[in-house]
């Protein structure tokens, strides 16, 4: 049957989508229902952040944007940072552990026994894997949407909505970076760690590329948290060089991920 696979990879995250779900909204909650205490006596956030160094300052907080607006707020609080962060764990534990833990396991005999070849496999596992974190940044987008107006945050929903899919393609682009390096090694640590490190290399990397001039350039070139539009693209949006990037480099690793995958001893 089609996207056997698929359904079962599905099937096998469930709790963990229902947890980091629940997750997701409790915390979208809390920061949301937190905002008009914070709007009415934040006063001294935004003179602690006009202190600091300028470039520091812009990596979390847009210039010319208060930290007690709405986009200002949520731009600091959830996606300069929290949402991306839980986004990308999620991404990248399950992509690592797709096909990996099944060769860690001992179950990828019983899969490669079944009339579906390999391509198939890859392409399946890491589809279903990866699905349930677009599922919990729909959840996020949801809870701003619906709990926000009644908490005094009102934001452009297309601006809200390309900046929760470009946070979420860029968890999904680790992921499958985590998947492309387990599945080629056969190692869940190997796969999982590697994207791990290298996403916080390119936070620090954005972090300090807003403070070092010269290094601005290559730093949002190469950075996926400047491609996203970071604390910014609730208020500016999303580049759409950004969002193109975040579209394909997932693909093109999918793309590498079935290509070694297929040429890989799995005898040896």
């Amino acid at each position: 049957m089609r996207l056997d696979v698929f359904r079962r990879e599905l099937a096998d995250h469930r709790r963990s989508l229902i947890g980091c779900g629940v997750g997701a909204l409790l915390l979208v909650a809390l920061y949301v229902f937190l905002y008009p205490s914070i709007k009415s006596s934040g006063a001294g956030v935004q003179q602690l952040l006009n202190t600091l160094p300028k470039g520091f300052r812009n990596a979390f907080l847009p210039a010319g944007v208060s930290y007690l607006s709405p986009p200002g707020y949520l731009g600091t609080e959830l996606f300069s940072i929290i949402v991306p962060a839980l986004l990308l764990v999620m991404g990248v534990l399950a992509g690592s552990r797709a096909l990996a833990g099944e060769e860690q396991n001992g179950t990828i005999d019983l899969l490669l026994s079944t009339p579906v070849r390999r391509t198939r496999l890859a392409v399946e596992k890491a589809c279903g894997a990866l699905a349930p974190l677009l599922v919990v940044a729909a959840a996020i987008w949801l809870a701003i949407v619906v709990i926000g107006p009644s908490q005094g945050i009102t934001l452009g929903l297309g601006n809200l909505t390309l900046t929760v899919l470009a946070v979420a393609l860029m968890g999904v682009g680790f992921g499958m970076l985590a998947f492309l390096v387990a599945s080629a090694t056969g190692s869940v640590g190997i796969g999982g760690g590697s994207a791990a490190a290298l996403a916080v290399a390119m936070y620090a990397l954005s972090i300090v590329g807003s403070l070092v001039p010269w290094l601005t350039g290559f730093a949002n070139a190469v950075s996926p948290f400047h491609w996203t539009g970071g604390s910014a693209a609730l208020t500016t949006g999303v580049p759409w060089s950004g969002m193109l990037l975040l579209i394909v480099c997932p693909i093109v690793l999918l793309g590498a991920s079935v290509v070694l995958y297929e040429r890989r001893d799995l005898t040896a």
